[in-house]
């Protein structure tokens, strides 16, 4: 065997064996400021808005190539505990915190992205720093499974029963970026479960009710208040990261197509 082709096969075997090597890893340094969701519960609950606004801070976004993957939410590159809390303005308002110290495994399956170039892009916000807004726009689809534990924090949160952690679907973002602010607005398919538009609807109507029985009159008054589709609050994040792992097929994916560069080159010389 050529010497190129010894190298791409090396290269493949070790892809394939080193798939934390491999990981895409979003980091939150420290994130603070406002939030409001809008537009999930007007009848087209897989299209709603998302505005950040009044933001401070720093992250950084890594986004990988179309794959199979395993994703889990851990402590940032600083190490030790990450921590992350919200205060919600409207309805009966509180403040929900949450501290991770390891890593928590919440999906594994196919993602496929387009319109994203694969690469880490860090933003820093309040610094003045993004002198013009700047104008973003994806879409995706997924296909794979949630763990029992995620399905627990949701059933626990929104009064639900899911016990299904597989599901599917399709998403597309546009938006704008400025020095203090992202905007979004975002549309979904879903497919084995119902989106996460129509839970954000479920958590803002179990929000309103406050432990009360569900009926037609509170649907009315639901629908007549200030919370009514609208959740928003104020939040703040640091130390957190998102890290997906290629699973093993996608990694083979990328060994063969090294070897098969060491193939053509080892072609080319004995031409």
């Amino acid at each position: 065997m050529k010497k190129y082709a010894l190298l791409a096969a090396t290269a493949a075997l070790t892809a394939v064996s080193t798939g934390a090597s491999a990981a895409y890893v979003s980091n939150v340094q420290s994130l603070a400021g406002d939030f409001a969701i809008s537009g999930f519960a007007d009848g087209t609950p897989l299209t709603y808005n998302v505005a950040l606004t009044g933001l401070s801070g720093s992250l950084s976004l890594a986004a990988g190539p179309s794959g199979s993957y395993t994703v889990s939410v851990g402590p940032g590159l600083a190490g030790g505990t990450g921590y992350a809390e919200a205060t919600f303005f409207a309805g009966p308002g509180g403040t929900v915190s949450r501290t991770i110290s390891s890593n928590v495994q919440v999906f594994s399956g196919d993602l496929n992205v387009s319109g994203l170039t694969p690469g880490v892009y860090p933003f820093v916000f309040g610094m003045g720093l993004i002198s013009s807004p700047i104008s973003f726009g994806f879409s995706g689809s997924y296909d794979g499974a949630t763990t029992m534990g995620v399905l627990g924090l949701l059933n626990g949160l929104l009064g639900t029963s899911f016990s299904d952690p597989t599901g599917a679907g399709t998403v597309a973002i546009t938006g704008t970026i400025t020095d203090t602010s992202v905007t979004m607005s975002i549309t979904e398919t879903a497919s084995g479960w119902d989106g996460a538009g129509v839970l954000l609807a479920a958590a803002d109507y179990a929000a309103f009710l406050q432990g009360r029985p569900d009926s037609q009159a509170e649907r009315i008054a639901y629908m007549q208040s200030p919370t009514y589709n609208l959740t928003d609050g104020s939040f703040a994040m640091r130390n957190i990261a998102v890290t997906a792992v290629p699973e093993p097929a996608s990694l083979a994916l990328l060994g063969l197509g090294l070897a098969g560069l060491g193939v053509m080159r080892r072609r080319k010389q004995a031409a």
